[in-house]
């Protein structure tokens, strides 16, 4: 009636109300009723079509799972305390073939699966997660790692309490400085170094620092940046990197060898090779996925140098990115992962207390 389309275009919606809204780019509201359980992806890539992914899946209710995907930018979520959450997803700039993305559509969620980090080079989505935890929403990876991920320095401190637990024979983790603003950069034990600059990854961030000339200028940089942090640690010549990836119960192992001369080889042209992974490299991510209540999604980073030796750089989480020679199959590791982590919660949810 008008009196609904009126709520729906002003953006309210009862919490009471259990249907699904899109509101077509004429203006009209389409009302639903639910029909299977809803998976909400964010991942802002058009070439990955996550619906398909899902087709032919069945929820734990015996129907279809739907899908609905967005990135971080067209997410807005209100939560009640009764445990309900209404999304609501803007229009996709560019809209996936076979889907609804176009319009605008209001959801209930009941599963999240995020694949792009809510910190982003100059956006930070950290209160959609406030909203999703509120709501007690289940997600991959769980909302708790996820917000425990958000910076480097809380991930590393914990790969220090693992290499004091089982060895660094066993878990060779690099050594590292940390620097909560450029006030304390008034030194470091040698040259030539790696500065990495707040939260940023995928290269962002990080520079070569080879002498205590350049470090002084590097301080001045790092003085704009009045509430960001820095560390730095020992410049590696490296012959390559490795990758030891977790999805769920499933493991690869990568090398990877830059082919452009750039010292960052997760950056410009790089040859990636898949290799047998043994128990010495799945021993790193089995220990890093016990953290923060466990991680579904993974990878550890490490340099092999020159000299022959290997050194953890770091762990990652689930907006990984994955081997476009493996990517497909992955997508079905990880649909399978969400189909467990949506049964298993419905299980403990419907279970007497």
């Amino acid at each position: 009636d008008l009196n609904t389309m009126g709520q729906q275009q002003s953006g309210y919606v009862n919490p009471s109300d259990d249907s699904v809204v899109a509101i077509s780019s004429t203006g009209f509201v389409q009302r639903d009723a639910p029909k299977g359980k809803l998976v909400l992806v964010i991942d802002g890539n058009s070439s990955h079509a996550w619906h398909r992914v899902f087709e032919g899946s069945v929820g734990p209710d015996g129907l279809p799972i739907r899908v609905e995907q967005a990135s971080w930018g067209d997410v807005h979520a209100t939560s009640y305390s009764s445990g309900k959450i209404y999304v609501t997803l803007a229009p996709a700039r560019r809209p996936i073939a076979g889907t609804n993305q176009g319009n605008l559509r209001v959801c209930q969620p009941d599963i999240l699966l995020v694949r792009n980090g809510p910190l982003e080079l100059h956006n930070n989505y950290t209160n959609l997660i406030f909203a999703f935890q509120y709501a007690g929403l289940p997600a991959v990876n769980s909302l708790e790692s996820i917000y425990n991920t958000l910076h480097r320095p809380w991930v590393f401190a914990q790969l220090i309490k693992i290499r004091n637990s089982v060895g660094a024979d066993k878990f060779p983790l690099i050594e590292q400085m940390y620097y909560s603003d450029h006030t304390d950069m008034m030194g470091t034990p040698g040259f030539p170094i790696v500065l990495k600059v707040s939260h940023a990854h995928a290269g962002y961030g990080k520079v070569k620092v080879p002498n205590h000339k350049d470090f002084e200028d590097m301080r001045g940089l790092v003085a704009l940046h009045k509430e960001d942090y820095c560390t730095t640690e020992p410049f590696l010549n490296g012959e390559y990197d490795l990758r030891v990836q977790k999805i769920g119960e499933h493991y690869r192992m990568f090398k990877r060898m830059s082919i452009s001369g750039n010292w960052k080889t997760n950056t410009g042209a790089a040859m990636l090779e898949e290799i047998p992974i043994t128990d010495y490299y799945r021993l790193w991510v089995d220990e890093c996925a016990k953290l923060f209540g466990g991680i579904d999604i993974l990878a550890v980073d490490a340099i092999h140098t020159t000299d022959g030796k290997e050194y953890i750089l770091e762990m990652n989480d689930g907006s990984i990115g994955l081997s476009p020679d493996r990517e497909a199959e992955d997508h079905l590791h990880i649909r399978d992962l969400v189909l467990r982590r949506l049964e298993d919660h419905f299980k403990s949810k419907n279970q007497p207390q």
